[in-house]
Order: structure tokens, then sequence, then C-alpha cells
């Protein structure tokens, strides 16, 4: 990995840098990979600040002695990815009023302009959050903080401020990455026209794709101190920690290094450098030359292993503080998670269709093994696995399934359940895909096009034209109480037909009732249709329930969620992932029914933490629904093959799985 410079006899700082890293591997490969246990336990706390009325946990006070000491340092910052349900926000919440306190946040009430090339500082902090989260930050602010001891803005919606000397005035601006975003691509900038004391990314794996339209407008944010929240800073691959780390501006692996001279820059994409005026192919990225690339393309063996060692005990020991439930189970107190398996048998007609289902997907995947095209079409190879997945739910959701467009306005079924959409970074509802590949939410795609009519695609730019009306059923009246594109406008009801799931489900509510009258439950499943035929199915049952929707104001979701906790007849909350999988707490309800299973076991435990967290005083019961002798089966196998293949980067995100691969997806197709 030695290039040598031209600087003659000149040592340049990258080679310095590289020995010490040289260096360090000697002293250091033989660490242990762990990644199961990180920071668990510190010894030294910090008293939490007197503006903060509810009493910090043990653990919560350590993390405010190490955040106190990160700002000193060179870091300036850091990753806290406690488990999600542990109080991270109220652990943010405390460095922000600590470092107030103690005098070291920017005391002056307005701008303050040193240079026409330094930005003007402020004194508050910058929240970004998915939008789902904004309303959390606001009211954990008003409950747990001395009244009137902070002033709160919350910068988001068409009448936002547009008066940037007003923000000098806040402690905390609390805006969402969506936000940020448009600001950005739209080159109206106030946020970026400041420096602000603090940034805090909260459900920072919102910002893991460094290529992405937000991520950059993030990067682009100045402050004095960066800090990044996240139960899974990790969710499929090592490269996804590169975005925080680059937020954090970590020297030297947020940098590329010219191999010619001591430049460093956050960016290299031109031609010719702008600073030292070599071209950019002379610059390297630190982090692909030292932890990417070798785990790439050495897994856990050899230099792959020295990177991941590099990466836990050097770069994350540096910025990241994790502990988890298991670890902290005597500060938490939480109260018992039991977690059951429950395997159900289709019925005769259920068993036809899904028979008939899964020997037409086999056929067409051998087909593309027989032509060696499999990789080449993932997205239609998807599409199968996700057809037979829906049918296992409810024959239904296959026979009314969503779409997608291509160039040409067709459309076609789409399978990428679990990935990222394009426009709002959470992951995808409805999904629709283009035909260059890239995945969108139905109902962000249609807000993102009603603007520009015929669009070129959010993420690359190529055009094609959006047609959600071809399968439209206007003639037919909309159900009263679910959306228009609702899969129970397109059915006949008065031939409404139940499914082994749904009348398991069924099953399982009655028992919780049993064991416990006041008990609620949330029920998630990843696809929006299936939940609109439980709610229909239920309602018809006499058992009053909400649903989430993705799509919801933040107004309409307050009010579901009020409703749910505030009526005792209200027993059923049903989710998808999307809408619920972040920054919702509701320690009322003591069950989760998962109606599928996902790709990532990690995902999983995101749904079962929104209600072990703190605040949960009952036993609570996990109930994960799979139809045996099925896909569904192969999944669950799937998911501790992944396991035990990658162990993670960070605890917590171990059973992360990445796209699938050739070997997986044969497995899956398995006789």
């Amino acid at each position: 990995m030695n290039d040598v410079g031209k600087g003659g006899d000149h040592v340049l700082m990258w080679q310095i840098w590289e020995e010490e890293n040289n260096r360090w591997m000697e002293e250091n490969h033989t660490l242990y990979l762990d990644f199961n246990s990180q920071n668990e336990f510190m010894s030294e706390t910090a008293e939490q600040p007197s503006d903060l009325i509810i009493p910090l946990l043990r653990y919560q006070k350590e993390w405010l002695a190490w955040a106190l000491k990160q700002e000193e340092s060179t870091a300036k910052g850091g990753i806290l990815a406690d488990d999600m349900g542990m109080g991270k926000t109220v652990q943010a919440m405390a460095l922000v009023l600590a470092k107030r306190e103690i005098g070291q946040a920017i005391s002056n009430s307005s701008l303050l302009s040193p240079s026409s090339y330094v930005l003007p500082e402020v004194k508050g902090t910058l929240v970004i959050c998915p939008v789902v989260a904004l309303i959390q930050w606001v009211n954990e602010i008003d409950r747990f903080t001395t009244i009137g001891s902070n002033k709160v803005l919350i910068y988001h919606g068409a009448n936002r401020e547009k008066d940037i000397n007003r923000f000098a005035e806040y402690d905390f601006v609390i805006t969402t990455y969506s936000t940020v975003e448009t600001e950005y691509r739209k080159n109206i900038m106030i946020l970026h026209s400041m420096k602000w004391n603090r940034i805090i990314l909260d459900e920072a794996h919102c910002v893991k794709d460094i290529r992405s339209n937000t991520t950059r407008a993030i990067l682009e944010l100045e402050s004095s101190f960066k800090w990044a929240l996240s139960g899974t800073p990790l969710q499929n691959r090592v490269g996804e920690l590169y975005s925080l780390v680059r937020f954090l501006q970590i020297n030297p692996y947020s940098y590329y290094f010219c191999k010619d001279c001591d430049c460093t820059a956050l960016n290299n994409s031109s031609f010719m450098c702008p600073h030292c005026h070599h071209k950019s192919t002379r610059h390297f990225c630190w982090w692909n030359r030292y932890i990417a690339s070798p785990i790439q393309f050495q897994g856990t063996h050899g230099i792959g292993r020295d990177a991941m060692v590099l990466l836990k005990h050097k770069i994350l020991k540096m910025i990241m503080l994790r502990r988890t439930k298991k670890g902290r189970v005597v500060d938490l107190a939480l109260p018992p998670r039991i977690v059951t398996l429950r395997k159900d048998s289709l019925d005769a007609n259920e068993e036809d269709y899904y028979t008939s289902l899964r020997e037409e997907s086999r056929a067409k995947f051998n087909a593309y093994i027989q032509v060696g095209t499999l990789m080449n079409n993932y997205a239609d190879i998807f599409d199968l696995l996700t057809r037979m997945r829906q049918a296992l739910d409810h024959p239904y959701l296959v026979e009314y399934s969503s779409t997608v467009v291509d160039r040409s306005g067709s459309t076609n079924n789409v399978g990428y359940v679990e990935q990222s959409c394009g426009l709002c970074h959470d992951l995808v509802e409805d999904p629709v895909v283009t035909s260059c590949t890239h995945v969108f939410c139905k109902s962000c795609l249609i807000s993102f096009s009603a603007v520009m009519g015929q669009i070129s695609c959010p993420s690359c730019s190529k055009s094609f034209i959006v047609d959600f009306t071809a399968n439209d059923q206007k003639t037919k009246a909309n159900i009263k109480g679910f959306r228009s594109s609702s899969i129970l406008n397109k059915i006949r009801l008065d031939n409404f037909q139940t499914s082994t799931k749904i009348e398991a489900l069924r099953e399982e509510i009655r028992f919780m009732i049993e064991r416990d009258g006041s008990a609620k439950a949330i029920v998630f499943s990843q696809f929006t249709s299936f939940l609109d035929l439980i709610h229909y199915s239920l309602q018809k049952s006499g058992i009053s329930c909400v649903q989430l929707d993705g799509s919801m104001t933040i107004t309409a979701r307050d009010s579901t969620i009020a409703k749910f906790t505030n009526d005792p007849d209200c027993i059923i909350f049903l989710m998808s992932l999307k809408a619920g999988g972040l920054a919702l707490n509701l320690t009322i309800a003591s069950q989760v029914f998962l109606m599928d299973p996902w790709w990532n076991a990690a995902v999983e435990r995101q749904a079962q933490d929104r209600i072990h967290r703190i605040g949960q005083y009952k036993p609570i019961r996990i109930v994960r629904f799979v139809i045996e002798n099925t896909i569904e089966e192969r999944i669950l196998e799937l998911q501790k093959k992944k396991k035990l293949l990658f162990e993670g980067t960070v605890g917590g995100a171990s059973e992360a799985l990445g796209k699938l691969t050739e070997e997986d997806l044969k497995f899956l197709f398995a006789t």
C-alpha cells in the first residue's frame, strides 16, 4: 500500500500516519473481534444538569461524562449507539444542558461574524431527525426540562421561519432530513448559512448512503460539535459507517490525501484538485484504502480481519459509545421479554395457490440460472420472492399487488420491500421501482411528480413517465376510513375471504385479552395492504384498532397515537415498519405481533423495541408468525446463516443482511 510521493526526501503526512497505522496493527492484530461488546461499562460518571428534571440512570451519567470529554477532544463529538429504547434523546438533551450550565456554549444571543470567510456562529443546537420524531423531541424537551429553560424552534413545513437572525434566539432548532435535503437541492441554504454550536443527527442511519442527496446536504452543514444517535449505525455493510465518520470529520479516516503533497480534502470529485492542483487520480480516501476495500475483498480473513480490528479497537473505540439492554439490565430494570415463534399451516385453497406460485417462480428463477443472467435480473427475482411472501399473508396481496413504473410508463409488480426510499430515506412503503432500478415509496414519488409532471429519476436523473392511474377502479366508491389507494377499494368486500394468518392473529388477540383484559398490542407487517386487510377483518369482529400510515401528516399521526394511548377500548395498533419503526414510544402496549419475517433480524428487534424500553412495566410478549414448510422458514434459516457468516461491527446489528448473494437466492428457491 506504500505509494512513494513526489516530494523527494520529504516525508508526507499520510506516509507518517500509514507507518503509525502499521505499527498499531503489529501490536494489536491479535485482538478479539467480539463486536457485541462495545464500551458496555465505564467507571466515570457526571452529575446531571440542574435543568434536566428526570433522573438519569447510571449508564446515562456515564454517557454524559464521556460526551463532555469527547467535546473537549480532537473528535469534537461522536456516535451514541445504545440499543433502541435506552433513552438516547434524553442523553443528548443532558449533554446540551450540561455544556450550557458549565458555560461552554457560545454566550452571545446574536449572530457573530468574525470575518467574511467565516460563517456567523449561533449558540443553538441543530437537531435533525425523521419527520416522525419531530414532535417527540419537542415533547421530551417540554416534559423533562425546567419550564421556560429552553427556547425551541420547529423548522419544518411551508410556514417555517425565514429570518435567519431569529435562529440565534433558540437553544434547540429541530428540523428534518427531508427539510435539509429540500433546501440544499433548491439552493435555499438557510440552515447552511451559519455555524451551529452543535449538530445532532437522530436516527443517524438515515444518512448511511454517502451518495444520497440527503447525506450530501448534511455533510455541508457546519458546527463546532457533531453527534450521531442511532441504535443501528450499521445495518447491512461496513461502508454505511463511513457516512457517520465523514460527518464527524475524524482525521485521517474522513479525508482524501494526495500521494504527492500534504494536501487533504473531505471531497474528491473534480478532475484536478482545487487545493494542490494534482490530478484527482493521485488522491486516495483513507477509509476506502484501509477499511472498506480490505473488508470487501477479504472479509474476516487476512487484511480484511486487520481492517475490522482497526475499525473496532481504534476507530470506533475513539468515537462511539454503545450499551445494550442485556448488558445494562440492572440499570434499566426492564420486565422480561418472551418471544414465541408461532407456526401455522395453510388451508387447502391457500396451499394450492402458494404451491402454484412457488413452482412458477422456481421455473423463472431456474431459467435465469440456465442462461447465466441471474444477478442481472435482481429486481425480477426479488419480485418473485416478494410475491411468494405476500401469498403467505393473503392471496389478495398478489392478486391486487403494488406496481412499478418503467421508462415507457408501463407497470409491473415489485419486490423491494426492505430498501430505503430514495426520497424520504425511510424503509420503502408501497414500493415503486424505476427502470433504472431505484426504489421509492409510491406516495413519495406521487408527491414529487405532482409538481414536476414528466420527471427524471430523483436518484440518477434518467427520464421516465409516471402513470399510477392505470389500475385504478374509479367507478368504485372508497371504503370509509381507508386511503383511496387501499387494497380494500379493489376487492369485493361482500365476498371477503380471510386467511390463515389473519385467523391466527385473531386467536392470539383472544389469548391476550384472556390473560390481561387491559392489554394492548402492536401489529407489524411490511405490507401495508395486508395491514388494511387485517384492519377491516378486526373491525368486522368488533375489535377497535387504529392504523399508522407513512403518508400521514404530523397532526394525523399524533391524533392516531393519542387514541391508542388514551382510549382503553382501542387495543390494536397496526403499522408498517416505515411508519412506526423509528422514534415511537408505545409502552402502553405490552404485546407485539410480527406478521411476516424480515430479511434483517435487527429490523424485527426495532419493532419489538417500540414497547420494550424505558417506561415499560408489564412483561412483554412477542409473537412471530410463520407459515411452516414455506419460504418463510428459509428466511429464518438465512437470518441464522448470515449471523454466523458476519458478526457485524457494532453489537446489535450482527444479523444485518446485505444484498442477497447468488448462493442465498439459490437457497431460498431450493426445493
